[in-house]
């Protein structure tokens, strides 16, 4: 059920002690599914359509690499199969093309020394390290087809199926080499973080079969003792951190549960206590990346916390500190997740992934809150994603006839350095500025702009780990920031956010970092005024420096009224292609246009900039976006830029004097304050932001403040605090 897929997808993306006591063959499946669990499932499967599908699937063909969509199918699949226990696999990451595209797997489970072709240009690769990797992909097939088997012979009563799933584990015993010694020594998979997620599903196959009763008490020792205990010490021995330690101790106490090994249970139990209370941010994500880092872990955890709750411990409402809860890392991540479901890949995240529906099937049906019931419907609703996933079929509920969003709102995350603004209609800019760790790009102070329903400018995240493309990924010309002398920026361990401003309609984040290149001051303010976003950079330095602005953009880009420039600097950034040079200007404009959408740009530089147009890879190098680069050279920089989304209408038009934006949209007109104005301006304020909208250009509407207590329009006093406020909104008629 949990196929090779979905488990390389848990890495795009997936009480107190208890004693533990082996199962009799006579009690039933004790991990997942207890026996008044079985007997609701299988009423389930025979009453409701999307169980029946989860559980029956479709039969597999020649399109499906060596597995089925659904338990049944998958078992049967495997049910004609001669087993074959491979050697010792490789790693999964070596799996890449050049063009960062995965190679394609074999669909008859067999290495191919010939090669194997690219999935995307068809070059072909050869070799032990892609031979390791189609290993790593059998070996996790079989553990599957064993927990399918499982499933099956519970679900109907048919022990032929239970004794497949032995055979399986049998000669997985009979051919394990030993325990993980270190993180890459030892065990059957390459790495200890890969032998950890494999034998989660040995285990549930032997707690299935040896329930089945088909196992003899020299075959369950067998099992136990020359593979799954060997399996659980090893991983218990070794002193890791992070994603990879939540896999291993989570193995451990399945693996325990399942042979009824209190020392392994006690470990992983305090271990995730540890883990919940010590490593998991306070602000309820895993500080490691964005999506991908947080939910693998989590999916982690709640192979022990099932397996914990079929044995009277509850971990799904443990709480150690206030805010760190299973709970916590499930509602955390809907605050930064964009309007259709998607999550951002920034960091080591993986492109074009979406809320994971199976986590939250789980977390719906133990944990029960509102935003979680939320979440699932959205998952379900927005992906038209069919409930077909493991833990939907083994414990999905139905889904809430009504749930409310939890409310949208702009929200920061201080541990992760992650701030979002997003309005009401749907439009949202995250901006990056924390630290970096352990999974951390080059990216500080890089944004994402998802409006109109969908995502414009994006952070592409990363291919596999061993794909030559990765340090355009990694680098920060691959993001939307600013380059300092055409060089990756450091390894910084800031977090400086000195605004966060959330309102109604004018909102602000602003951060600034000087380890990013040291000697340069850079700072970036993020306002959203009302559907629109406004980007300020300021770059200061006792140094003249390139700075090389980038963003690129989903759609066809077309730049306004600048002519070509043929003595221009070529652009030298590996992987950017099709360049082309226009003028040195202190003003462009341009749009990226999808159909009827679009999304404009207009943009004012304190110092000439020469403006680029080329391309770069999106998610692969086999698909490109367009991007805009302007670069300018001086020892001080300020760049203030409107990214506008519209469906239709004229673009509207900007300009910027003295500090003060000026957006014309027909008769309405935006004037924001980029700092204190003088008194006497037709704008007038003491802060950072400030805001007066207008419905004629004239007359005012709505007043804003940012970190200040004045704004004055024409004379008319619009905002008079006592005291410096964060943000303020008025209505000014």
């Amino acid at each position: 059920m949990i196929t090779s897929f979905c488990l390389f997808l848990m890495i795009l993306l997936a009480g107190g002690a208890g004693s533990c006591n082996a199962a009799s063959q006579e009690a039933g499946p004790s991990l997942f599914l207890d026996a008044k669990e079985l007997a609701r499932l299988q009423s389930e499967i025979r009453r409701l359509d999307w169980k029946r599908a989860a559980y029956e699937g479709e039969d597999a063909d020649s399109d499906h690499a060596f597995a089925g969509t659904g338990v049944r199918s998958g078992a049967d699949l495997w049910m004609k199969r001669k087993i074959e226990i491979p050697a010792r696999s490789g790693h999964y990451h070596h799996f890449f093309c050049e063009c960062g595209s995965r190679l394609t797997f074999p669909t008859d489970g067999r290495e191919h020394p010939e090669g194997y072709p690219c999935s995307a240009c068809g070059k072909v690769y050869a070799g032990e390290k892609y031979d390791g990797a189609v290993r790593w992909q059998i070996h996790n097939q079989l553990a599957v087809a064993a927990l399918n088997m499982g499933i099956v012979s519970a679900v109907e009563g048919k022990r032929e199926y239970a004794r497949k799933a032995g055979e399986i584990l049998l000669k997985y015993a009979a051919a394990y080499p030993g325990p993980h010694t270190t993180q890459t020594q030892g065990g059957m998979m390459y790495q200890s973080l890969c032998e950890a997620v494999w034998s989660i599903e040995l285990a549930a196959a032997y707690d299935f079969a040896r329930s089945a009763g088909v196992l003899s008490k020299r075959e369950t020792e067998l099992i136990e003792n020359r593979l799954l205990r060997p399996i659980g010490e090893g991983l218990m021995s070794l002193n890791v951190r992070g994603n990879w330690h939540s896999w291993h101790l989570s193995a451990v106490g399945v693996i325990g549960y399942a042979i009824g090994d209190s020392r392994l249970v006690d470990y992983a139990l305090a271990e995730f206590r540890r883990q919940i209370s010590e490593e998991l941010g306070d602000d309820g994500l895993w500080p490691e990346s964005v999506h991908t880092y947080h939910f693998y872990p989590l999916g982690a955890f709640l192979y022990l916390a099932e397996a914990a709750y079929h044995h009277g411990v509850d971990l799904y409402h443990l709480e150690p500190k206030p805010g760190k809860s299973l709970k916590a890392m499930f509602t955390a991540p809907l605050g930064y997740m964009y309007p259709d479901t998607r999550l951002p890949a920034i960091h080591d995240g993986w492109y074009n992934s979406f809320l994971p529906a199976n986590h939250y099937e789980l977390a719906w049906a133990r944990i029960g809150d509102p935003a979680i019931g939320w979440g699932l419907k959205e998952a379900c609703g927005r992906q038209k994603t069919a409930r077909n996933s493991f833990w939907a079929l083994l414990q999905g509920r139905p889904l809430p006839r009504t749930a409310a969003a939890p409310g949208v709102k702009s929200v920061n995350f201080p541990v992760l350095g992650i701030a979002a603004l997003r309005s009401r209609d749907g439009a949202m800019m995250t901006l990056d500025y924390g630290p970096f760790m352990g999974h951390g790009q080059f990216d500080k102070m890089g944004v994402t702009l998802f409006a109109l329903g969908k995502l414009w400018s994006a952070d592409y995240g990363t291919p596999g780990y061993g794909s030559p493309i990765m340090p355009w990924y990694t680098g920060t010309p691959g993001h939307n920031t600013v380059v300092v002398d055409g060089k990756n920026q450091a390894r910084t361990q800031e977090r400086r956010l000195t605004i966060f401003a959330a309102g109604e309609t004018f909102e602000a984040a602003q951060a600034e970092t000087e380890e990013a290149y040291p000697g340069v001051l850079q700072r970036r303010s993020v306002i959203r005024v009302g559907e629109r976003f406004v980007l300020v950079d300021h770059l200061q330095s006792a140094e003249e420096h390139t700075y090389d602005w980038f963003l690129r953009s989903e759609g066809a880009l077309t730049l306004e009224k600048l002519p070509e420039a043929e003595d221009a600097p070529a652009l030298e950034y590996a992987h950017v292609t099709d360049a082309k040079a226009y003028g040195a200007a202190s003003s462009w404009a341009g749009q990226w246009r999808q159909g009827r959408l679009a999304l404009d740009v207009c943009a004012f530089s304190s110092a000439p900039a020469t403006l680029y147009s080329a391309r770069c890879p999106a998610e692969t190098a086999n698909r490109t976006v367009p991007l805009a680069m302007a670069r300018a050279r001086a020892k001080t920089l300020d760049i203030v830029t409107v990214l506008a989304p519209r469906s239709g209408g004229a673009q509207a038009a900007c300009s910027f004097e003295n500090g003060v934006l000026t957006i014309r949209d027909g008769e309405a007109v935006d004037y924001v304050a980029i700092g204190s104005t003088k008194a006497g301006a037709e704008l007038a304020a003491d802060a950072a932001f400030a805001l007066v909208r207008t419905s004629d250009g004239k007359t005012p509407t709505l007043a804003g403040v940012i970190e200040g207590a004045k704004v004055t329009w024409k004379g008319r006093s619009l905002i008079a605090s006592g005291s410096r406020q964060t943000a303020l909104e008025v209505e000014a008629r």
